[in-house]
């Protein structure tokens, strides 16, 4: 099994493409999209995290202060998802080995996610946002960067 997925993303939309044996037919496997991560902020908080205190009262006015904010949550979330679905198609055996096409900053967080055994099948990352682009397009971007090494091929034990 010389399959191998294409994740290309950012932090709202994803698309999973597969390509086997280096053929150059890419299969669309899915589409995910977390409209969340592209909401404005306010729209994302429920209510006030804290309340002010009385003049005077006190020095730590930022003190009940999310660590970090609802729109980087939401992204981390997306991250986590897209992280969980490839390590089930990796378990499922659905590819040997994968390529990660995201923005530099949601690259990092979704890496961040990565089981050992995910980022050991990671065959490359193209740090740029081409979640854009249309199939034909990105298999014209990547056809030089989606391909398996011989040494790296998978090969099918029988008996």
């Amino acid at each position: 099994m010389n399959t191998v997925w294409i994740l290309v993303c950012d932090a709202a939309h994803a698309r999973v493409f597969e390509i086997r044996n280096e053929a150059p037919t890419w299969h669309a496997v899915g589409v995910y999209d977390h409209p969340a991560s592209r909401s404005k902020t306010s729209d994302l908080q429920s209510d006030h995290l804290g309340q002010r205190a009385p003049e005077g009262a006190g020095v730590h006015h930022g003190a009940l202060a999310p660590a970090s904010s609802p729109k980087e949550n939401e992204k981390e979330h997306f991250g986590r998802s897209l992280a969980s679905m490839l390590a089930q198609g990796m378990r499922s055996r659905r590819f040997y080995r994968w390529v990660l096409v995201a923005p530099p900053h949601f690259l990092g967080m979704l890496r961040n996610e990565l089981s050992p055994e995910l980022t050991k099948r990671l065959l490359a990352t193209v740090d740029k946002d081409l979640s854009h682009l249309k199939e034909g397009d990105l298999r014209d971007r990547l056809k030089d960067i989606i391909r398996i090494p011989v040494d790296q091929r998978e090969t099918l034990r029988t008996g």
